[in-house]
């Protein structure tokens, strides 16, 4: 489980928030960090024992910033997920896009559940020690594209506090079963948000979809007529859902 995952409770210490551990300064109201500066928009993160992910970063932040997770999809690259990211958060949030693994043709496909998952635990803590107090902590937004989606029905599954908030594009929805829903919705996960193209939307996508609601979690699902995964209208469609995907949270720039 993610949560007894030491390395990860170390690396980004996500129950202080919501435990309220800033001390005296909490009741003043935490003082104004530093802007956050970088080279680029978008830098690479060393990963221990894995290949560079890829961070989108909100530039000039002064309070900590929450997270976005890519999982890209397969013969895909990190860095198109978190361009496609960074539009839709408005540059205001991170993003994290693991790198996964490379193929010949020099793109990059996920490994095993097992690996993505050891692979993120790896990733998470590095991203924290880069950048410090201006990732905030908390639960994530986790988004997945094509095969990637299982993977990250199966982690929010075992972490739902943590994983609290989805994007599911183009991938398969077998996970997503009645006790799925009612798991997710009773250890706090909030929003799911899931895109699906003619050629991708299963049959029974809509009955899965609904099976959130009665345990209390909201679901958007958007069938495409036209196109698939993070093209231009896809990226679009994502954009338009963001402030309802992330209301409540007070973490998330308006």
């Amino acid at each position: 489980m993610w949560r007894s995952a030491s390395v990860l409770a170390c690396g980004l210490a996500l129950a202080c928030l919501a435990a309220g551990c800033h001390g005296k300064r909490a009741s003043r109201g935490p003082a104004p960090l530093p802007p956050l500066r970088a080279v680029s928009w978008m830098v690479p993160l060393a990963v221990p024992g894995f290949g560079e992910a890829r961070v989108a970063v909100p530039l000039g932040a002064v309070s900590p910033r929450p997270l976005l997770l890519a999982l890209h999809g397969d013969a895909d690259r990190p860095e198109w997920q978190c361009g496609s990211y960074r539009s839709v958060t408005h540059g205001k949030s991170f993003v994290l896009c693991p790198q996964g693994a490379p193929r010949p043709d020099g793109r990059f496909t996920l490994g095993t559940s097992l690996d993505t998952k050891r692979e993120l635990r790896a990733a998470l803590p590095a991203l924290k020690a880069k950048f410090g107090r201006h990732l905030a902590r908390g639960s994530v937004v986790l988004s997945a594209l094509g095969p990637a989606v299982d993977i990250a029905l199966e982690l929010a599954l075992e972490e739902p506090s943590f994983f609290a908030r989805l994007v599911l594009v183009d991938g398969s929805l077998a996970r997503l079963t009645p006790n799925f829903s009612a798991r997710f919705g009773e250890m706090q996960g909030q929003r799911v948000l899931i895109v699906c193209s003619e050629a991708t939307c299963e049959a029974d996508a809509e009955v899965r979809a609904r099976s959130l609601r009665p345990a209390g979690v909201d679901v958007h699902l958007i069938r495409r007529e036209h196109g698939g995964g993070m093209d231009a209208e896809g990226v679009l469609l994502i954009a338009k859902e963001w402030a309802w995907l992330v209301s409540g949270d007070a973490r998330f720039p308006r």
